[in-house]
């Protein structure tokens, strides 16, 4: 005789069986019909011929300063820029490529195999109480080789043109309120003079020890000289524009020619777009 208690456990171990079996060949006899269902839904939901770039378009009225550090009006900076949900990744993006490009690559290291010399057994395999050694040049031993050092490597990354180039609209537009419009300042500054130069940005408005960007327009070599050897300004044609730079600089000095090359190129129909 079997105990009750022993009958029902044998009776509801075989009932939880049977449900675990049907729902096993449940899912086998619905299984193609998933698929196809999966299918459909893959068919479905194909891409577009033409999809909707995320940009948009924003204007600014920027501060306009005359040589002397007199105001002279506003100017407008109006750019095609990418959406918000889209902006911050994008710019740190492209911030990720010039930092990364920037990187040479030359670091290297000779390994065991490479270093000179080492080629004779330092002494014999038994006897001395030291450790078995075949080599002078070992890692473990100084002047030796380096486990895993680095090597010459290309550290370059690669961006679309046209997302390099909404990136660098959207960085500019975000440096509205820090940005200065001045007149073109090759035929104002005749002469390499830093202390001068300095005295300028001054009178527009940069406080002492503010980074400053300054983008110019076929400028002179005067104006190259005269800030060459200041520790916080970095200036740049408006061909060579840096977007780190750009995020970087307290001040956004521009030049009146080089802010109506930038509005001309980069907004919503503008020549980084053809």
């Amino acid at each position: 005789r079997f105990h009750s208690g022993t009958v029902a456990r044998a009776t509801m171990s075989s009932l939880a069986f049977s449900l675990s079996a049907r729902a096993n060949v449940a899912t086998r006899l619905k299984a193609p019909v998933q698929q196809q269902r999966r299918g459909a839904a893959v068919v479905s939901k194909a891409k577009p011929a033409s999809t909707k770039r995320d940009v948009t378009v924003m204007a600014a009225d920027v501060g306009k300063m005359s040589f002397a550090g007199e105001s002279a009006g506003t100017a407008t900076l109006d750019l095609k820029i990418a959406r918000p949900e889209v902006a911050k990744g994008l710019v740190h993006k492209y911030v990720v490529m010039v930092r990364q490009n920037a990187r040479r690559g030359t670091a290297s290291t000779l390994t065991k195999a490479e270093v000179r010399g080492g080629g004779r057994k330092p002494f014999k395999q038994k006897g001395t109480g030291n450790a078995r050694a075949g080599s002078t040049r070992t890692p473990l031993k100084p002047g030796g080789g380096v486990i895993f050092g680095p090597k010459p490597k290309d550290w370059s990354i690669k961006m679309n043109k046209k997302e390099r180039r909404l990136a660098m609209a959207t960085a500019l537009q975000s440096c509205a309120e820090d940005m200065i419009v001045v007149d073109d300042l090759s035929d104002k500054v005749t002469t390499p003079k830093t202390k001068a130069f300095a005295t300028a940005l001054k009178s527009w408005g940069v406080a002492e020890g503010q980074k400053v960007y300054l983008i110019t327009k076929d400028a002179s070599e005067n104006i190259t000289l005269s800030t060459r050897n200041m520790e916080k300004v970095v200036q740049s044609d408006i061909k060579h524009l840096n977007v780190y730079d750009v995020l970087n600089a307290d001040k956004v000095v521009v030049e009146e020619a080089a802010l109506q090359y930038i509005n001309d190129f980069y907004s919503a129909g503008g020549g980084a777009w053809a």
